[in-house]
């Protein structure tokens, strides 16, 4: 196509020199020749006089040409814009595995990018502080809608899934709900298992240093933030948490429907990375009240890897609850609000 486009440009730039050149020579042809000290009756320089067929042949040349020049152009023109339907009508719908892989790898993009950033600071004492904490996460969420929103709409998050299902059903396929809640939960845990292998040494240095025991109730310190999250008793109760996360998410999904919102003049290309600041931003205020999860398969999936890691029961902390059904709660309201107030 893009060759295309070359000759396309190159044969009008033929044509316009070749259109130029027709009053050019006209003037020169027509232009008054003096003999011997008077101009010539004819207006033409009778010492070098071009006959009068090479004229005309001269002139349906460049007729010629300028009528074959812009036939030319239009047939590109016609096989472009007919290549560029093809491509168009060629490009297949992703079918319903697609989508799912889509959506387990841009939700384990998510888990972990934010995750291994909790992890450098909490076991490697990385620099970095509570701020690149909360940019980390906008950051991984702005690159996962980024890869995948063309496969399967990047929801990444069942909470969306289900704010969309309920107030924006068109824009998800039928029978997909399920399968796509399904595929976040497992591409978060994927993140988190790999999260944990990386981390595995420093963890265990971790909780020698501090004399925790894997599995008590001390012990869920360890993985705080990191894999599952976990309220922070000392500012807030757990009722209070649970309005925390469902507010936050809430106002997730309401930006979410805002920016794509197709009526609204936000720019398409710019989507992933307006969400993506949504999500830093909500973190830097939410963050040290619950963690701020909004998102069910970023506290799940991580938190089956250490149930699994050695944790057992310990991984289901008092109120951990409320990191699934706050932001399924909160999305859904969220998009409701949307609809019902700037739609």
């Amino acid at each position: 196509r893009r060759s295309a486009v070359s000759i396309n440009m190159a044969v009008t730039r033929v044509s316009v020199l070749a259109l130029r050149a027709v009053p050019s020579m006209a003037t020169r042809m027509a232009r008054p020749a003096r003999i011997c000290g008077r101009w010539s009756c004819s207006g033409v320089n009778t010492a070098s006089r071009v006959p009068e067929k090479a004229v005309a042949r001269w002139f349906a040349g460049v007729g010629t040409a300028t009528l074959g020049l812009t036939a030319g152009t239009w047939y590109i023109n016609t096989r472009t814009a007919r290549c560029a339907d093809t491509d168009e009508e060629a490009k297949p719908e992703p079918t319903l595995v697609q989508k799912c892989i889509a959506e387990a790898v841009g939700t384990g993009v998510i888990v972990g990018g934010g995750c291994t950033i909790v992890s450098a600071l909490k076991y490697a004492g990385a620099p970095i502080g509570p701020l690149a904490i909360a940019l980390g996460f906008g950051g991984s969420v702005m690159m996962a809608v980024y890869a995948t929103r063309d496969i399967s709409g990047a929801h990444l998050n069942p909470a969306v899934t289900a704010a969309l299902a309920v107030n924006r059903p068109e824009a998800v396929p039928e029978g997909t709900v399920l399968p796509y809640i399904a595929a976040q939960i497992v591409g978060a845990t994927v993140a988190g298992a790999l999260n944990y292998l990386a981390y595995r040494g420093a963890i265990f240095a971790a909780e020698a240093e501090a004399g925790i025991v894997r599995g008590t109730v001390a012990s869920m310190s360890i993985y705080d933030g990191a894999f599952g999250m976990l309220i922070n008793k000392k500012i807030i109760k757990t009722p209070g948490a649970f309005m925390v996360e469902l507010g936050a998410t809430a106002a997730l999904a309401f930006m979410i429907f805002s920016i794509t919102d197709p009526t609204k003049t936000v720019p398409d290309a710019a989507g992933p990375a307006l969400v993506g600041g949504t999500v830093a931003t909500l973190i830097m205020g939410t963050g040290p009240l619950t963690g701020c999860g909004m998102n069910p398969a970023r506290d799940l999936g991580p938190r089956l890897v250490t149930a699994v890691a050695g944790w057992g029961s310990a991984a289901a902390s008092p109120g951990f609850w409320i990191y699934t059904a706050g932001p399924l709660a909160g999305a859904i309201l969220g998009g409701a609000l949307y609809n019902a107030l700037l739609a």
